[in-house]
């Protein structure tokens, strides 16, 4: 299930190798896009970290959870 702008979650896994985020930091929505189908059309969760960076997770490829 894809989240919603402004909901919180919580990173259990990145792919991105070069990002400094850890398993357990929080960030809210900004914003939900999706990639082109040639580069398999998974959406794209754009995130404000509470840590103050700014990044994407891509859906099937990193792990989140939604935070109440």
């Amino acid at each position: 299930m894809t989240p919603d702008i402004g909901d919180r979650i919580r990173l259990i896994h990145s792919n991105d190798r070069y990002t400094k985020l850890k398993r357990g930091d929080l960030g809210s929505i900004t914003d939900v896009t999706y990639l082109p189908e040639d580069y398999g059309g998974q959406a794209q969760i754009w995130v404000r970290w509470d840590a103050g960076s700014i990044l994407a997770l891509v859906e099937g490829q990193d792990e989140w959870e939604a935070v109440e």
